[in-house]
């Protein structure tokens, strides 16, 4: 489960040429030296440029929900919505086994080692009750079923399971909620009931909060955490160990790289 990356950059989501453009300044030898936060694809304009890009290059990220639904669309499990998705181009490549393959050895959470420092990489986050162990163990249970059955998994992992649940009572709703937390986690309260509507910045219910605001077990044994996922943010915690890099380059706003020894951010403006 560890890398041992420098940089991860924040959601791409078919931005190739500020994609581009980031790698010129952290990654100018083409040493492959970063790791990506999911979410590679989708709203907009150039998926199919990353898609080729990351194929090529075999550029490693974490599953965002993004990459989930651009499986499920490719496997037939669901089909491409013209009016929000932008991945019409990757349909026509003929790539279809080599992408589903290659996204299958991604996983939804890793841990990243540089310079004695660990971070752990996610693209959305991570429950705050939860150890590193119990981290692995939640992704391992994932991944497992995933690559077993990428049809059924994925057929089966769309809905809004809020509430945790254990393994043995309907392992379908537990993944439901695993991959939930994983990938589309925002406020959560503290039982670990999430809230998968509110996409800004605060919500008006008192007994929700953002995932991170929580004291996370996790960081005893890590040094940082890092995600995206959630553009409204623009990177702001205030934690000075989870670090947010989904500033919203889709959306007008810039293409994020953390490097995970000084926590520093470079950033490329979009060409929006």
């Amino acid at each position: 489960m560890k890398n041992t990356s420098k940089f991860v950059i924040g959601d791409i989501q078919g931005c190739y040429t500020e994609f581009k453009n980031l790698l010129k300044l952290i990654d100018p030898n083409k040493e492959n030296r970063f790791f990506c936060v999911g979410d590679l694809v989708n709203r907009g304009p150039d998926s199919e440029k990353v898609i080729e890009y990351v194929l090529e290059n075999k550029i490693k990220s974490v599953l965002g929900n993004h990459d989930l639904h651009l499986m499920a669309i490719l496997m037939g499990i669901k089909d491409h919505n013209d009016k929000k998705d932008t991945m019409k181009k990757i349909l026509t490549k003929n790539k279809t086994i080599e992408i589903i393959e290659y996204f299958l050895s991604f996983s939804f959470a890793k841990v990243l080692s540089h310079q004695k420092k660990k971070s752990l990489v996610v693209h959305a986050g991570v429950l705050p009750t939860w150890s590193l162990n119990d981290i692995v163990e939640a992704n391992d249970e994932l991944i497992s079923a995933l690559r077993a059955d990428p049809e059924k998994f994925l057929s089966t992992m769309y809905g809004n399971r809020r509430k945790a649940i254990s393994k043995s009572t309907n392992k379908m709703n537990r993944r439901r909620y695993l991959v939930n937390v994983f990938t589309r986690m925002r406020f959560i309260t503290n039982k670990n009931k999430l809230d998968l509507q509110t996409k800004v910045k605060k919500t008006s219910k008192e007994q929700y909060q953002p995932w991170f605001a929580y004291k996370h077990k996790s960081l005893k044994e890590l040094d940082n955490i890092v995600f995206g996922h959630w553009a409204a943010l623009n990177g702001v915690t205030n934690h000075n160990k989870i670090k947010g890099v989904d500033l919203g380059c889709v959306w007008g706003g810039s293409l994020a790289a953390i490097n995970v020894n000084d926590k520093s951010i470079i950033t490329v403006d979009s060409v929006k």
